[in-house]
């Protein structure tokens, strides 16, 4: 069965707004589009970061792009990479971007060497946990700072929130220091959160509140290694299920589409073998009362002669007469 056919991607920003006011107030020597941010001589913390000016809705701005195969046959193209701009929620191309446009999901496999935006990933981390991470190890755990009030029920707000970018798995508050650790079941989901949730708030347009989002350390407890490990496993084996019905999905009902294309010239085929087989056997039935009404007509001729057997083969030979 074919996915739901989705809308098209729509603009999040105007291109023509796209300027040099669209970049983040100045905080370092160099601007580096790819990041998003200043570079070479920024401030260190808290003190460097600018609340973001654009926000993704995913509900809203999701749908098919150039990269997506919908508008041609209703399937999937999972070998592209998810567009960055539009986790940020400014990318000004809509249903012509190069990239999709959506979160990404347990069907994508992207190649541990990069992220689900296609950048590449180094072996270490870098000493703040910010960047795009390592590829080293599986890490799926976001450390979210920045916190401007720990009041009413934070927990639940945190995973209304970031919930929107993917399943979360747990999410842990430290009220004290007024932080959170929010851990996504999908690696390439917290890699989309961690971009998506970068300078913005918990509530949409409070900029006195600046979260600063971040790759979280590996918890050396053993029994979060091996609840990990468990989890890991398990959510594998769970994806390696999925996507296999998926492709079975896509087979059956890419079959469907053929014989649906085909019914009506096997249907014509069928009918002419039927009415090439009741010629046939109306043919034969003609011939064989041509041949019962000439046997009848030799027996009375033989019965009128005294001759008992009458019949024989070669007669039926010389009668002309061929089945």
């Amino acid at each position: 069965m074919s996915e739901v056919k989705r809308t098209a991607a729509r603009c999040q920003l105007d291109p023509a707004l796209v300027t040099e006011n669209s970049k983040p107030d100045q905080t370092g020597q160099t601007f580096n589009i790819w990041y998003n941010k200043w570079t070479g001589g920024e401030n260190n913390g808290r003190t460097g970061l600018v609340h973001a000016k654009h926000r993704c809705n995913v509900k809203l701005d999701s749908g098919y792009t150039k990269a997506d195969k919908y508008a041609k046959d209703g399937q999937i193209n999972r070998t592209k990479y998810i567009c960055l701009y539009f986790a940020r929620g400014y990318c000004c191309n809509g249903k012509n971007c190069d990239y999709l446009h959506r979160i990404p999901t347990k069907l994508d496999i992207f190649t541990p060497t990069v992220d689900c935006f296609g950048r590449e990933r180094f072996l270490d981390y870098r000493d703040d946990m910010s960047g795009i991470g390592s590829f080293g190890k599986v890490n799926k755990t976001l450390y979210v700072g920045g916190i401007a009030s720990m009041s009413g029920n934070i927990e639940l707000k945190i995973s209304k929130v970031f919930g929107e970018f993917g399943d979360l798995a747990y999410v842990n508050i430290l009220p004290a220091k007024n932080v959170a650790f929010v851990l996504y079941k999908l690696e390439s989901q917290a890699q989309f959160a961690k971009e998506a949730m970068y300078c913005q708030s918990l509530e949409s347009g409070n900029e006195a509140e600046i979260l600063n989002i971040r790759w979280a350390n590996e918890d050396p407890s053993f029994r979060a290694k091996k609840r990990l490990r468990e989890d890991e496993e398990d959510f594998t084996m769970e994806a390696a299920r999925s996507l296999l019905q998926h492709l079975q999905n896509e087979k059956k009902s890419r079959m469907q589409d053929i014989v649906v294309k085909d019914e009506e010239s096997v249907g014509k085929s069928n009918y002419d073998k039927r009415n090439d087989k009741i010629q046939i056997d109306s043919t034969s039935l003609a011939k064989l009362a041509v041949l019962r009404s000439k046997v009848n007509q030799k027996a009375a001729s033989n019965a009128k002669e005294g001759i008992i057997d009458g019949y024989s083969s070669s007669e039926e030979e010389d009668s002309g007469i061929n089945l």
